[in-house]
């Protein structure tokens, strides 16, 4: 596992305001390389609620396109890539969080009985599952596929699967996410602004 907050710690701390004026969106990346090439990374990033516009939280994930080569001690390590030019992305609302939600906590094996979560646009059908491993294999296994419309596109189909530890705290990030996407402020159940 190789997960890393892209939030730098030694950064002067910003208020909501001013976090939002600078264009600046928390984000949150997984990148799980493998020997074989057949990893994937994901990058979950939160976009406020303001104004008349809802929040959201952006999903992206990506294939792996290379594998790590060299060493360390030699000084010639090449790290892993990932394919992000061919990356998918997908606009997860509130409903969409609250469901996987229910995936992250354990309330629910899958999201909507296995069917997924459906996006559809003009051009293109979007599903998304999220499905719960089993006891041997914990954690959850997150996969997104897509279809242009005009059949004359390829479906594409990306996946990445969380072990338990991210699993546990993937869900504890997204659920504190709800506040921030619903009103555009951290929120807690007595009213405080937290995060």
């Amino acid at each position: 596992m190789n997960a890393s907050a892209e939030i730098n710690d030694t950064m002067p701390k910003t208020t909501d305001d001013e976090a939002q004026s600078r264009g600046y969106r928390p984000r949150l990346s997984f990148y799980h390389a493998n020997g074989k090439g057949t990893g994937s990374a994901a990058r979950f990033e939160v976009v406020p609620a303001g104004g008349d516009r809802e929040g959201a939280v952006y999903l992206t994930l990506a294939q792996q396109k290379s594998v790590a080569t060299g060493s360390s001690a030699q000084g010639n390590r090449q790290h892993a890539t990932f394919d992000w030019s061919g990356r998918v992305t997908v606009k997860l609302n509130f409903e969409d969080l609250c469901q996987m939600l229910l995936v992250f906590s354990g309330q629910a094996a899958n999201i909507a009985d296995g069917k997924g979560l459906y996006h559809d646009s003009r051009n293109m059908t979007t599903v998304i599952n999220l499905n719960r491993n089993d006891e041997a294999h914990p954690g959850v296994t997150l996969d997104i596929s897509r279809r242009d419309k005009d059949e004359s596109g390829q479906a594409c189909r990306k996946r990445i699967v969380f072990n338990r530890h991210e699993t546990h705290g993937l869900g504890i990030v997204l659920e504190r996410a709800l506040g921030v996407v619903a009103f555009g402020a951290c929120v807690t159940a007595g009213g405080n602004a937290a995060c």
